[in-house]
């Protein structure tokens, strides 16, 4: 099994592209009273969690290889 990873530096600007989506759609939607702000909020937050959790995660893989060499 392999697991496969970006970069630190690829996953740290995915980070902070997801805090700056994250700011700017609260800012744009900051007189809305809708639940989608509270939709923006939770895949802001995933977004950015995922992605830390890539960068700096001992098994922070987001894919991972399986074969079967068994022929």
């Amino acid at each position: 099994m392999q697991r496969i990873r970006p970069s630190k530096p690829v996953a740290v600007f995915g980070a902070v592209f997801g805090l700056a989506m994250l700011v700017f759609g609260v800012i744009q939607m900051k007189d809305s009273s809708s639940g989608f702000v509270w939709l923006w909020l939770a895949a802001g937050l995933g977004i950015i969690g995922f992605n830390l959790w890539a960068a700096f995660g001992r098994k922070g893989a987001t894919q991972v290889v399986e074969r079967d060499d068994a022929r």
